[in-house]
C-alpha cells in the first residue's frame, strides 16, 4: 500500500503538491486563529483555567492576512526556493513583532528553509541565508518586543531553523548520493556493455582469421594438386595419383582443423574438446605441403623452435602460412625463402619469392583478408609488419613478434 502511494504521488507534479500543502497549512492555521476566537467569547471550563492574555484581543484582518502571506510563497517553494524563503521569514518576522495571537507561523520558515538548504544551487549562500534570517528574526523580536522571553522566542527560532538546515542539508547529501551511485551504476552498466561488444568483436574478428587461415591455405593447395592431378592424368597416372592423394590429405587435415574449431564454439568451455593448436614447431610439415604443390621451398631457421612461447608460436604459424596461401594463390612464384629467427627478445619471419609481385602503392591500398590478418596478428603481440616488392622481383614480407609480452 505505501509503495503503491508513494508510486502514484511521484507521477504528480511537485507544482500542485507544492500548492496543496501552502493552502493546507493556511487554513489550518486559519482554523487556528478561529478557534482562539471562538475560546474568547465562550466560557472556560468551570473555572480551572484562567483565560490567556492573548484571548482579551480578537485576531484582526492583519493576523489572517500574515498568516497567508507565510504559507502561500510555499506554493512556489520547489519553483523558486529563494522566493519562497524570503516572503515566509519577511511574513513570520512581522507576524511575531505586531500580532500578539500567537500561531505557528515559524512552520513555514522552516519548510523553506529545508526547501532552499537542499535544493538551492549554491549550499554555502543557502546556509549563510539561513543564519542571516535567524538572527534577523531574534533582532525582530528582541527590539520590538521588550517583554520576549530570550530562550522560547530567540533562541528557540534560531536552534529550530539551524537544525532544519542542517536537516535540509543532509537530505540534499543523501540525493546527491543517490545520484552519483546511480550515475556510476549506469557508468558501469554501459562499460561492461561496451567491453562485451569489444570482446565480442574482438573474438569474431579471431575466428574469421583463423577460419580464413585454415581454409584460404588448405583450398589453395587442393586447388594446385587438384590442377596438377588433371594435367597428369593422361600421361603420368601414378604422378596423378599422389596429387589426387594430397588433395584427400589436405582437405582431411582442414576439416579436422574447422570441425576442432566449431566444438570449441559449439560446446561449454569446460567441456570443449581441446587439441593442440598448430604453431612454429609445425612448421615443416606446412612447407612440406606447399613443395608437393610444386612450389621450391627453402625454409632456414636459427634458434629453437620449441622454445618460442605458446602464443608467438601460432601467430608465426599462421602468418607464415598465410604468406605462402598468398604465393601459392596470387604469386605465380618457382621459388620461396622462409627464414625464421629466433633470439633472444623477438623473433623474426621473413619470406619472399621471385613470383610476379606487385608494386608498394597496391600492396598498400589493396590489403585482402589475408593481409589484414597477417597484420592483426603482429600489431595484437606489439610487433612490427612490413610488406614491400622484393629487390628482384616478388613480395618480401618481414615480421617481428616480441617473445616477452608487456607488462602494461
Amino acid at each position: 500500500m505505501t509503495t503503491r502511494l508513494k508510486e502514484r504521488l511521484s507521477r504528480i507534479d511537485p507544482l500542485w503538491l507544492d500548492i496543496a500543502l501552502a493552502v493546507g497549512l493556511t487554513l489550518f492555521v486559519f482554523a487556528q486563529l478561529w478557534l482562539m476566537n471562538t475560546l474568547r467569547l465562550g466560557p472556560l471550563h468551570g473555572g480551572f483555567m484562567r483565560k490567556p492574555q492573548f484571548l482579551d484581543r480578537e485576531p484582526g484582518l492583519l493576523a489572517y492576512l500574515l498568516v497567508a502571506a507565510s504559507f502561500l510563497p510555499l506554493a512556489v517553494r520547489r519553483k523558486a526556493p529563494w522566493v519562497a524563503f524570503g516572503l515566509s521569514c519577511t511574513a513570520a518576522i512581522v507576524y511575531s513583532m505586531f500580532v500578539p495571537t500567537p500561531a505557528p507561523t515559524i512552520l513555514a520558515p522552516m519548510i523553506a528553509t529545508y526547501t532552499v538548504a537542499s535544493r538551492a544551487q549554491r549550499r554555502r549562500v543557502g546556509l549563510i541565508g539561513v543564519f542571516v534570517a535567524s538572527l534577523v528574526i531574534a533582532a525582530g523580536l528582541f527590539v520590538f518586543s521588550p517583554t520576549v522571553r530570550w530562550v522560547a522566542e530567540i533562541v528557540g527560532p534560531i536552534v529550530i531553523l539551524t537544525a532544519t538546515a542542517l536537516l535540509g542539508e543532509a537530505e540534499r547529501n543523501r540525493r546527491e548520493y543517490v545520484a552519483e551511485f546511480e550515475r556510476r551504476a549506469l557508468e558501469a552498466e554501459r562499460t561492461r556493455e561496451e567491453e562485451a561488444r569489444r570482446r565480442v568483436d574482438e573474438e569474431r574478428i579471431r575466428i574469421a582469421r583463423e577460419v580464413h587461415d585454415i581454409v584460404a591455405h588448405s583450398l589453395s593447395i587442393v586447388t594446385v594438386q587438384a590442377s596438377a592431378a588433371a594435367a597428369l592424368i593422361d600421361d603420368s597416372p601414378e604422378r596423378a595419383r599422389e596429387s589426387i592423394e594430397n588433395v584427400r590429405a589436405t582437405g582431411k587435415q582442414a576439416l579436422a582443423e574447422l570441425r576442432s574449431m566449431l566444438d570449441v564454439l559449439r560446446t561449454a568451455e569446460g567441456d570443449a574438446p581441446l587439441a593442440p593448436a598448430a604453431d612454429i614447431t609445425n612448421i615443416a610439415q606446412l612447407v612440406e605441403h606447399v613443395r608437393e604443390a610444386g612450389i621450391d621451398v627453402e625454409l632456414g631457421v636459427t634458434g629453437d623452435l620449441a622454445s618460442v612461447p605458446a602464443y608467438a608460436g601460432v601467430s608465426a604459424y599462421r602468418i607464415v602460412q598465410e604468406a605462402l596461401t598468398n604465393v601459392v594463390r596470387h604469386a605465380d612464384a618457382k621459388h620461396v625463402d622462409v627464414t625464421i629467427a629466433i633470439g633472444p627478445r623477438e623473433l623474426t619471419l621473413e619470406i619472399a619469392d621471385d613470383g610476379k609481385g606487385a608494386t608498394s602503392e597496391a600492396l598498400h591500398t589493396t590489403e585482402g583478408h589475408g593481409i589484414r590478418g597477417m597484420r592483426e596478428r603482429v600489431d595484437a603481440l606489439g610487433g612490427a609488419f612490413t610488406i614491400d616488392p622484393a629487390e628482384k622481383s616478388g613480395i618480401r614480407l618481414r615480421a617481428t613478434i616480441p617473445l616477452a609480452r608487456s607488462s602494461s
